[in-house]
């Protein structure tokens, strides 16, 4: 995978990292990833699809967090 790209909550925003943290925990307990279609406003012109997985920390002072890779086609090198 070329590009990973991280999702954190905004620092300071206390609901923000409870609701990411909690989304991030239910999908680590049931082993699932997203599957998510992506649509950059700057850097990429095309849609992209990639997978989002959760990662947490034992540390009790860091949030969960998402991690966004992207899935390369073979039809978006022939074009």
């Amino acid at each position: 995978m070329k590009d990973v790209y991280v999702s954190l909550p905004k620092p300071g925003n206390t609901r923000a990292m409870i609701a990411v943290s909690v989304v991030a925990r239910a999908m680590k307990e049931m082993n699932k990833v997203a599957i998510v279609r992506c649509v950059w406003r700057q850097r990429h012109a095309n849609v992209v699809i990639g997978v989002l997985t959760p990662n947490l920390s034992d540390k009790e002072n860091i949030v969960g967090f998402f991690c966004l890779c992207f899935l390369y086609f073979i039809s978006v090198y022939l074009y």
